[in-house]
């Protein structure tokens, strides 16, 4: 689903002008970007946006799959980055393959 479509959706669901719409899920982003960047955690129903922080790795020689060639593997320093962990009942509800109870 693209952008546009989210919106329309939306806007439909709520019975919003489809301009208010723009601006609420617009606003909402902003929210979330702006708490997780501080380093807040944002939790929902189906989930939570968060910064998970990933160790450094080293250095290492690898192979490219497509042609069989040794190649080096370059080194990655310790970062930060943005995650959004789904919850049980988000991951029930999207995996047809996981368990209901």
């Amino acid at each position: 689903m693209k952008k546009a479509e989210f919106i329309e959706k939306f806007a439909e669901a709520t019975g919003l002008p489809k301009k208010t719409a723009v601006e609420i899920v617009g606003k909402f982003w902003e929210i979330i970007i702006h708490s997780v960047k501080k380093g807040d955690e944002v939790p929902f129903d189906f989930g939570k946006f968060v910064l998970k922080t990933k160790p450094a790795t080293p250095a290492k020689d690898g192979i490219n799959p497509a042609t069989g060639e040794k190649i080096k593997i370059a080194a990655k320093p310790a970062r930060v980055v943005p995650q959004f962990k789904p919850n049980k009942r988000f991951k029930e509800e999207v995996l047809p393959t996981a368990k209901k109870k």
